[in-house]
C-alpha cells in the first residue's frame, strides 16, 4: 500500500487560509500463490499438490494527518476497509494554514493490518516566495505469499519506485534476517541511480526451520538513496509473512492385550497416533472397520507436535484367520479439517482346546485307577 498522489487545493495558502489536501492510496500488491499439499497413505496413494492463486488485499485500518504546523480542520478516517490489488481510495483533508509563512510539510500516516504503517508527507506552501525543491521519494511495494509453513523456503517480490520528481543517487538496499529465517539470496543491493517514474525489481529467497514461530515474521528493510543536493535520506520498511504450522498425523505402534488372540476372546486393540507436523493436530478421531464386536471409534482429543496419543478400542475377536482392516483418522489445523487412512491387520488363532482335552485325559485316568483300587480292595476283604 503506498500514497499515489497528493495534491493541495488551492496550490498556496496564504496565512490563516483554508485548504484541501487530497490523498490517493494504492494497493500496488499482484497476486500471491498459495500451495496445499494434501498426502494419505495406503495403496495407490501419493502425494497431491494443487495451486491456488488467491489476491492479497490490504486492509486499511485508519488514515490520519499529521499537521506538523498546520491545523488539520477534518479528516481522519477509521477502518478504511480492503483496497484490492491495483485498486485505489481516494481521502480529502481539510486544514488551515499557520500565520507564518513558509513551506510545511504534514505527515500522512497510513496503518494497514499485518504491515508496517507508511508516513508520506505532503509540502504546502504558505506564501513563500520560495518554490518547493524537487526530491526523489522511494516507495516499496510487496508481493509476499499469502502463508507459509515452517520448515518451507518461500520468496518475497520487492518493486521500488521513485515517485518523487528528482533521480534517486546511491540506492542501497539491506535485507535483515533473524534465527528463524534464513536468506538464501543477497542480502544488500546497490543502484547507481533511480529516475522520477523508474522502478527496480528485487526476488528474495528465505528458508525456514520446524521451529520457526507461528505468526506474523517479520523481515526488516533497510533503504538508504541521496537527493540531487547529496541529501540522504534513510529509510526503514518491514515486510510481513504469515506463518502457519501444519498438522500431520501417522502411527507411532500398535498394540494388542493379549499379544495372541482366538476367536470369541476379548482384547484390547490400542493404536498410538503421532504428530509429526508442526501445529497441533486438533479434535482427533480414530475409527475402524473391523468385523468384530466392540467400539469402532476413538476420540484422542488435541495431539502437539511431535508427541503421540492412544486411540483405544475394546473388541471381540470374531472367526479365525486375517483380518485386514482399515484406520480413519480425522484431525483439524489452522489449514481446515484432514483425514488420513492406513491400511491394517490382524491375525485371530483358533481356540485352543489342548487344555480341556487334558483334564478329560486326567479325570478318565483318576476314575480308572479308583475303580481298579475299589475293586482290589473288595477282593481282599472277600
Amino acid at each position: 500500500m503506498i500514497v499515489s498522489n497528493a495534491t493541495l487545493t488551492p496550490q498556496v495558502l496564504m496565512p490563516g487560509d483554508e485548504g484541501t489536501i487530497t490523498v490517493t492510496l494504492t494497493n500496488t500488491a499482484k497476486e500471491a500463490v498459495r500451495t496445499s499439499s494434501d498426502t494419505s497413505t495406503g495403496p495407490g496413494t501419493g502425494t497431491r499438490t494443487e495451486t491456488t492463486s488467491t489476491a492479497i488485499n490490504a486492509y486499511v485500518e485508519s488514515v490520519t494527518l499529521k499537521g506538523e504546523g498546520l491545523q488539520v480542520l477534518s479528516g481522519a478516517y477509521g477502518q478504511v476497509g480492503e483496497v484490492g490489488p491495483g485498486q485505489s481510495v481516494t481521502l480529502t483533508f481539510l486544514v488551515r494554514a499557520p500565520a507564518d509563512e513558509g513551506i510545511y510539510f504534514p505527515e500522512v500516516w497510513v496503518r494497514v493490518q499485518g504491515a508496517r504503517s507508511v508516513k508520506f508527507p505532503v509540502p504546502v506552501n504558505v506564501n513563500s516566495v520560495y518554490a518547493v525543491i524537487r526530491r526523489p521519494a522511494i516507495t516499496v511495494a510487496r508481493t509476499v505469499p499469502d502463508q507459509v509453513i515452517p520448515g518451507e523456503s518461500f520468496s518475497l517480490g520487492l518493486i521500488l519506485t521513485n515517485v518523487g520528481g528528482a533521480r534517486a543517487r546511491d540506492l542501497s538496499v539491506q535485507v535483515s534476517t533473524n534465527d528463524s529465517l534464513v536468506s538464501l539470496t543477497p542480502e544488500h543491493y546497490y543502484f547507481e541511480s533511480l529516475e522520477p517514474g523508474e522502478d527496480v525489481g528485487l526476488d528474495l529467497t528465505f528458508s525456514t526451520d520446524r521451529k520457526t514461530p507461528t505468526g506474523i515474521q517479520q523481515v526488516p528493510l533497510a533503504l538508504a538513496y541521496r537527493a540531487p543536493d547529496t541529501t540522504r535520506t534513510n529509510m526503514t520498511e518491514t515486510v510481513g509473512v504469515q506463518v502457519k504450522g501444519q498438522a500431520e498425523v501417522g502411527i507411532a505402534s500398535l498394540s494388542t492385550d493379549p499379544p495372541r488372540l482366538a476367536a470369541g476372546d476379548p482384547f484390547t486393540l490400542i493404536i498410538r497416533i503421532e504428530n509429526t507436523g508442526t501445529d497441533d493436530a486438533n479434535s482427533v478421531r480414530a475409527t475402524i472397520d473391523l468385523p468384530f464386536e466392540g467400539n469402532k471409534e476413538a476420540f484422542v482429543g488435541t495431539i502437539e507436535p511431535d508427541n503421540d496419543a492412544p486411540a483405544v478400542f475394546l473388541l471381540r475377536a470374531g472367526e479365525a484367520g486375517d483380518r485386514p482392516y482399515r484406520l480413519t483418522v480425522t484431525y483439524q489445523d489452522d489449514w481446515g479439517e484432514h483425514a488420513a487412512e492406513e491400511n491394517l491387520g490382524l491375525t485371530v488363532e483358533a481356540t485352543d482346546r489342548s487344555g480341556l482335552l487334558i483334564a478329560l485325559a486326567v479325570l478318565v485316568v483318576a476314575a480308572v485307577a479308583a475303580f481298579l483300587w475299589m475293586r482290589r480292595r473288595t477282593r481282599e476283604e472277600e
